[in-house]
């Protein structure tokens, strides 16, 4: 990490991460001017804007208006949305939290058919007892689909047979690859196919207790979790005949078709399973800056609105979440929800913007930093913000858990950041920000090794001497 001002920082960590008198003395006798961190080569082409909202002071004001790529930090955008249009009006109503549930039934029309319906839960999982994915959360664990295989064959009627599965993946509409995706980002783990039937968001191998877990991505993940499905009914299925101590219970013929179709309108549930409330994905998806689970959360949002629940959507939710905060979207392009889409183009001060509207609590999204990543506490942030104390002997956190919220950001030629932050001190300042470190090959400023750390230096500088810049 680049060093910041060792004498401030450490005289802050000693005392506590508290300064002296007004809770600014220490900042106004030893801050210097901003301007240093913000000329780092390795921050590229920089476009950056930072607001004391304590004060409304503009601290930090780099080609702010200018539009630039996202990467991850458009997951701020999507996630806010699911808040304004899903998590608060529930909330306000008196509802439980929104679920997607995945259901088994039967058609009376024809006995030997079961019918998987997805209802677009990507954590779903097929892993077997003792295993977990990355989706495991304590007492908040993904439906699972050998639960959901079981559940389905207890209730079948003695007698029946069945012969074939129908797969329903139509909760979602539209392509299931986004064509502004990379086609690569499939074979890197990055994003898979979305579809409104699959499993652990279409990994490969989604057991993070087996050595051969593989975050690739199925290129048909309905298919993939009709094949498990298949599987664990059979599992159930044998183990029940042999519970009855009779080899002729068996409700699953020798052999089963698994195809692709509709749910009946005459289809009778027999068997289903509901996601984790959608407030964990959207824990999960902003500390861990899941791409496939913010595409989700993203399509349950655009139902919500009433939009086609595809990713050609996802513009027309991004404008009508800032329309809802009185904030201007003219430079918002969203050809993704995830911000993996090298194409999509935001401004610093439009992400301002919403962190200001997150850090009023009377706004609908008041709830949005608290889903976001701290320092210290194992999602992207982690391993930032850390510097060595001469005094403890030890590393230590510059900025402390709790007083950064943040959402990091990278794709090729570009590393953002953007968050909030509340400064020490007796009288603490809340500053809102947005970095981009963009390459400009024509220039020679290039990004790479070391421009996190660039990055993180305009942070800390922000945090330690904030409301005296």
């Amino acid at each position: 990490m680049k060093k910041l001002g060792k004498a401030i920082i450490a005289a802050t960590i000693v005392a506590g991460l508290a300064v002296s008198g007004t809770g600014q003395a220490l900042a106004e006798t030893t801050c210097t001017p901003i301007s240093k961190e913000l000329k780092a080569p390795k921050l590229g082409k920089l476009y950056a804007y930072a607001v004391d909202l304590t004060t409304n002071k503009v601290l930090v004001n780099v080609r702010s208006n200018e539009q630039t790529p996202s990467a991850s930090v458009m997951k701020t955008i999507t996630n806010a949305a699911a808040i304004k249009f899903i998590v608060k009006p529930r909330e306000v109503a008196g509802l439980e939290p929104y679920v997607a549930t995945t259901a088994v039934l039967t058609n009376p029309a024809e006995p030997g058919t079961l019918i998987l319906r997805g209802g677009g839960d990507h954590t779903l999982t097929r892993v077997k007892t003792g295993a977990y994915t990355t989706y495991f959360l304590p007492n908040q664990h993904p439906a699972k689909l050998r639960e959901l295989a079981a559940a389905a064959i207890a209730a079948l009627p003695a007698g029946t047979v069945i012969k074939k599965i129908v797969l329903d993946d139509t909760f979602f509409k539209g392509l299931t690859w986004n064509p502004n995706h990379n086609a690569y980002s499939r074979t890197t783990g990055d994003m898979s196919p979305i579809t409104g039937l699959m499993i652990d968001a279409a990994r490969m191998n989604p057991d993070l207790t087996d050595t051969k877990y593989s975050g690739v991505r199925s290129k048909d993940p309905t298919m993939q979790a009709g094949q498990n499905f298949k599987d664990w009914l059979k599992t159930a299925d044998d183990a029940a005949a042999v519970l009855a101590n009779d080899p002729n219970a068996k409700k699953l013929a020798p052999t089963v078709s698994v195809v692709k179709g509709k749910t009946p309108a005459t289809a009778i549930v027999i068997a289903s399973k509901n996601s984790q409330p959608i407030t964990n994905w959207i824990t999960h998806a902003l500390r861990i800056s899941d791409n496939t689970e913010t595409e989700v959360i993203a399509r349950h949002t655009e139902l919500a609105l009433g939009l086609k629940n595809d990713y050609s959507s996802v513009q027309k939710m991004g404008n009508r979440l800032f329309a809802s905060l009185g904030v201007k979207y003219k430079k918002l392009v969203m050809k993704d929800a995830s911000g993996l889409a090298p194409n999509n183009r935001v401004t610093a001060q439009l992400l301002v913007a919403l962190l200001k509207s997150a850090a009023d609590p009377a706004s609908d999204i008041a709830s949005l930093p608290t889903y976001m990543a701290t320092s210290g506490d194992g999602g992207t942030l982690g391993g930032r913000f850390i510097e060595y104390n001469t005094t403890t002997k030890r590393n230590e956190l510059v900025i402390p858990k709790g007083s950064i919220r943040a959402k990091t950001g990278y794709i090729g030629g570009l590393y953002s950041l953007t968050g909030l932050i509340t400064t020490p001190g007796a009288e603490p300042h809340t500053i809102a920000f947005a970095i981009f470190a963009r390459s400009d090959a024509a220039h020679n400023k290039l990004v790479g090794y070391g421009t996190k750390d660039a990055i993180d230096a305009v942070v800390e500088k922000l945090y330690l001497c904030g409301p005296s810049l």
